[in-house]
């Protein structure tokens, strides 16, 4: 699937929605199971919306 963003903000919402769904899909893994690989996919979907909604705030802080 091939997707156009034509703003930051476009932009950052497109991650951010990404990132909640592989959070999402990160959990139901680990609730199936609970191993390593799946406790890190989980921290990694956390730091992925954590750096989205960093860049976020310093997109909107540099336009005020």
């Amino acid at each position: 699937m091939i997707t156009t963003v034509d703003n930051l903000e476009s932009a950052l919402g497109l991650d951010f929605t990404t990132g909640c769904s592989e959070l999402a899909e990160a959990r139901f893994q680990h609730s199936c199971k609970d191993t390593p690989g799946n406790r890190a996919a989980v921290a990694e979907a956390h730091a992925r919306i954590d750096a989205v909604l960093d860049m976020y705030l310093d997109a909107v802080g540099r336009r005020r």
